[in-house]
């Protein structure tokens, strides 16, 4: 069972949290037109890159860097929602409350910087914060115990035997072609790597695509996923009680959101 709300789901959550933060700074005076959705950049899910590159066209042509077309559309997208008109310095206030970076806090109005604007005292954490406690859910979503869980288990996975086993045999293939790593994840992670705007180098696309090949040929993130998985299925055998109990806090949420979407059509 996925404890984990799918991407419909966060999707319907998140629409239904903008649509009461707006309705909340309308009382305050402060109109918030709705943020332009910004293209995909990177993963397509909290899978997708969980055991490292899989894509060899990509891995060609960038190496372990984003997709640049991507980026050059998430870029636009980014200045686009910079170059929109300027809202009151009152409205991070209404948005998020009190709890704000100074130099955002002192750009407020003297009633704003205590809580209070258009004579109204502001919510906790803000319309945000009222939003979230209208949805029962809090500002990290409506699953952590599964959000914990699942970060847990990935560093647990590395060091299952039969993961192990085969980090040991990817590296030995590395080794082969030139390119010394113990584990996966540090050729992902090596801070040569990653040069952004100037473009991957050949250095880098070399040793992704040898990376690539050797994941390929010893079943890497295969073995990976099924270690992980085993480590998951006993995580929550040991907490099914909190899981089902999040299960259900999340099928309350979802009824909330989908009414305040279906209502302000």
């Amino acid at each position: 069972m996925n404890y984990q709300p799918t991407a419909a789901q966060e999707n319907t959550i998140g629409r239904a949290r903008e649509i009461l933060t707006r309705q909340c700074a309308d009382g305050y005076g402060i109109t918030l037109a709705p943020e332009p959705e910004l293209p995909p950049l990177g993963p397509k899910n909290r899978m997708d890159w969980r055991y490292g590159i899989h894509d060899r066209q990509l891995t060609a042509r960038r190496g372990y860097q984003l997709d640049d077309v991507q980026q050059a559309r998430y870029d636009a997208a980014l200045r686009d929602r910079s170059n929109r008109p300027r809202q009151s310095p009152d409205t991070p206030v209404v948005v998020s409350g009190t709890d704000l970076p100074p130099d955002v806090l002192a750009a407020a109005g003297p009633q704003a910087r205590q809580g209070v604007v258009g004579g109204k005292p502001v919510p906790e954490g803000g319309c945000s914060g009222e939003a979230r406690r209208t949805l029962a859910t809090d500002a990290r979503g409506p699953s952590p115990v599964a959000d914990r869980l699942m970060s847990a288990s990935y560093p647990r996975s590395m060091n299952e035997p039969d993961v192990k086993q085969v980090f040991a045999e990817w590296s030995a293939c590395m080794a082969e072609r030139g390119f010394h790593y113990n584990a996966p994840m540090e050729a992902n992670d090596d801070p040569a790597f990653h040069a952004g705007a100037v473009g991957a180098t050949r250095t880098e696309i070399s040793t992704a695509v040898a990376d690539l090949d050797c994941r390929e040929t010893h079943h890497v993130a295969e073995v990976w996923h099924a270690a992980e998985a085993r480590l998951q299925a006993e995580a929550v055998d040991q907490n099914l009680a909190d899981l089902t109990t999040e299960l259900r806090a999340l099928d309350h949420t979802l009824v909330i959101a989908q009414k305040i979407v279906d209502s302000s059509h």
